[in-house]
């Protein structure tokens, strides 16, 4: 295969219509034209790609737990359909790639050119593998259609108008004639309806009575394409049993032909000869073949038609045994790789050229390799496991992924969660972490959380991003979403605590302005729901908006702020101090402690002002409850709460409205009894023993 522009290719590289073959765009980059580079190709091509690669998973997936279930092995024919499905929908995914590119200015634009030069090999070199690796058909008609497609397509086409042109003359049937030549090249290329309506039309404008010719038109009208015999039967079998019989009749026409007659080296190409003419290269293929590619291609089709694919790289050595002029390059030796199925050797030159075959591509033809039994499961070298081929793969093209978008960051997790090793595992879970960080806006937040759930990452990863998200709108002043995912962040810890939560309110309650402006957030719109129900709908709608009845978090700071934030707008609303004082009284005293500064605002600023109202604020009960927690205030050892009203300024008043209380409404002497008449809020609250 030389490159210089004296070799067969590199005649047709001067091509530069948008019908040109792929491997003529190979010959252009790999010739030192601008490479296409590392990068990834097209966005629509990534997520086609990763469609594609995320359906057959699935598949593969509910296939295996059909099997784990049953107990039954797996049914080979819809494991080979589904995969074959897959690498088809693949080159589909492609081609139409690389078409697209033909509709703008790829013929211009450098850039542009390098991708679609990429695209084409990549497409050529992916059928090839699926003809050979992956597909159960006959190779014989598929590889020669696959030459056809990605070699010939140009002169297919030159061949087809130069003999169209010459069968209307009525010297187009002589010997000497220029017919043959491309129609002996059309019957190579298995265009065999192409071939037959030129012998009819050179007929018809000819002269009349050759029976020759007619005898050859009689059967092509028999007989098929090679394509079309491989796809009309199911099995091997029946297609070398009609191929069988297609050489059989071009062999008895081609005894009784004249010796010079032109049509005989048309029929030399259906009747195939035995291995000794092969092994003297009188075969047609080494007639006219004109590179190893074609003498493979043809040798296959109409010699060897009965080969296996395993024994194809027998055939590539005895061609290059009679092919030692040729000179070979990096390509040649990719395609020697899939020809002879070494895998490995295959899987190093890719690795070697990734200009020429970036991670996109060699990543989803380990993908299909590695499930069509190529690839292996493990790898260990001295005794230690290495990361297994596709493993590996999946991890390079997630890192180059990694460095895109946020939308490139979502699909390599998709890659990556289909491994199998502990690298692999480590890799996505700093890729989860990673698309967490990159969340702007609640919606994306969300989906990046529900992401971590479904890979079960939810206890190591989210925790942690939620409470990044809830310092980061803390830090923007969005104090309800800052509320939000830090109660969030509880949900996935286990056990679930409440003391980050608690923790953060302490911190906003140091200042004068976030604590006024987190009052304002816990206010309900509605003052109509009881004190005594927790939690309000207020808060579920605003740690859940969605709807959705939130896990509590067990944070006895939220629980003080919340109910005081309550009475507060009960107070503001002009409501009796009857109707919210008391439960002040309970936060104080039930166990859900509160910021020490917010204790003493509550004593001085909420109750004191109302303990001398009458009729009394509190019962007696409550009246008892506050002046024994002010009691423990003044005897705290370690001072955490430091009222500024003088103490006997507050025990009077607090004094006034004991003995109002009582005047009012006598205690009662049974503790049952008193027990049975005290509200609910003024007994344990819901995070009773929560001192967080």
């Amino acid at each position: 295969l030389d490159p210089s522009p004296s070799s067969a290719r590199g005649s047709v590289l001067a091509a530069r219509n948008k019908r040109c073959a792929a491997m003529e765009a190979l010959r252009a980059a790999m010739g030192g034209g601008s490479g296409g580079g590392g990068s990834l190709p097209s966005g629509a091509l990534v997520t086609r790609l990763h469609n594609k690669f995320c359906k057959f998973q699935v598949q593969a997936k509910r296939i295996q737990d059909r099997v784990e279930a049953t107990q039954m092995p797996v049914d080979s024919g819809l494991a080979e359909d589904v995969l074959q499905h897959y690498s088809c929908g693949v080159a589909e995914a492609l081609r139409m790639a690389r078409d697209e590119l033909r509709k703008g200015k790829w013929d211009i634009d450098s850039s542009i050119r390098a991708e679609h030069d990429t695209l084409c090999v990549c497409l050529a070199l992916w059928e090839l593998v699926h003809e050979l690796a992956v597909s159960s058909a006959p190779s014989a008609a598929r590889l020669v259609h696959w030459y056809n497609r990605h070699y010939l397509e140009e002169e297919i086409a030159e061949w087809w108008q130069t003999a169209s042109h010459l069968a209307e003359g009525r010297d187009a049937l002589e010997p000497d004639s220029g017919l043959w030549e491309p129609l002996v090249r059309l019957a190579l290329a298995d265009c065999h309806s192409e071939v037959l309506t030129l012998l009819r039309r050179a007929s018809a404008s000819g002269f009349a009575g050759n029976s020759q010719v007619t005898r050859v038109c009689e059967f092509l009208r028999k007989i098929r394409s090679l394509l079309q015999m491989e796809q009309a039967h199911t099995s091997k079998v029946d297609f070398h049993r009609d191929v069988a019989e297609v050489q059989s009749m071009a062999k008895r026409i081609l005894a009784d032909s004249p010796a010079e007659h032109p049509t005989r080296q048309l029929l030399e190409v259906y009747a195939g000869c035995p291995q000794r003419a092969f092994e003297a290269n009188e075969d047609i293929a080494a007639k006219l073949g004109r590179t190893w590619v074609e003498d493979v291609a043809y040798a296959h089709a109409w010699v060897f038609p009965e080969l296996r694919k395993t024994e194809l790289g027998d055939l590539l050595r005895a061609v290059a045994q009679r092919r030692t002029s040729e000179t070979i390059d990096d390509l040649d030796r990719v395609l020697f790789a899939v020809f002879t199925l070494d895998i490995p050797s295959l899987l190093r030159l890719l690795d070697s050229m990734p200009d020429r075959f970036p991670p996109f591509f060699v990543t989803h033809l380990v993908d299909v390799l590695y499930f069509a039994g190529r690839v292996p499961l493990v790898v260990e070298s001295q005794g230690k496991a290495l990361v297994p081929p596709r493993d590996w793969h999946l991890m390079e093209y997630a890192k180059e992924l990694g460095v895109g978008s946020r939308a490139h960051k979502r699909l390599a997790i998709d890659y990556l969660r289909s491994g199998g090793c502990d690298e692999v595992a480590k890799q996505l879970e700093e890729a989860a972490d990673e698309y967490c960080i990159t969340a702007a806006s609640e919606a994306e937040m969300d989906e990046a959380v529900a992401l971590l759930v479904d890979l079960e990452l939810a206890a190591d990863l989210g925790p942690k991003q939620c409470r990044r998200r809830a310092s980061a709108l803390r830090a923007s002043g969005d104090l309800p979403g800052c509320l939000r995912w830090a109660c969030q962040a509880e949900q996935y810890s286990l056990p679930a605590r409440g003391y980050h939560v608690s923790e953060m309110l302490d911190s906003i309650a140091e200042s004068v302005q976030e604590l006024d402006d987190l009052l304002s957030v816990l206010t309900p719109h509605s003052l109509d729901e009881p004190l005594t129900r927790y939690p309000p709908e207020s808060l579920v709608a605003l740690l859940s908006p969605s709807g959705a009845l939130p896990v509590l978090v067990p944070s006895g700071r939220l629980y003080f702020f919340v109910q005081y934030a309550r009475c507060r707008a009960l107070k503001l609303e002009g409501r009796p101090a009857s109707e919210w004082a008391p439960c002040l009284v309970g936060l104080l005293t039930s166990g859900s402690a509160g910021p020490a500064a917010l204790a003493r605002r509550v004593v001085e600023d909420e109750l004191l002002p109302v303990l001398a109202e009458e009729p009394p604020a509190l019962s007696t009960e409550d009246a008892l409850l506050l002046m024994r927690y002010v009691q423990g205030l003044q005897s705290d050892p370690f001072a955490r709460v430091r009222l500024t009203v003088p103490p006997e300024k507050l025990h009077q008043a607090m004094g006034l409205c004991l003995s109002r209380s009582i005047l009012r409404k006598p205690m009662a002497a049974d503790p049952a009894a008193r027990g049975a008449g005290l509200p609910s809020w003024a007994g344990l609250a819901p995070m009773t023993g929560l001192m967080a």
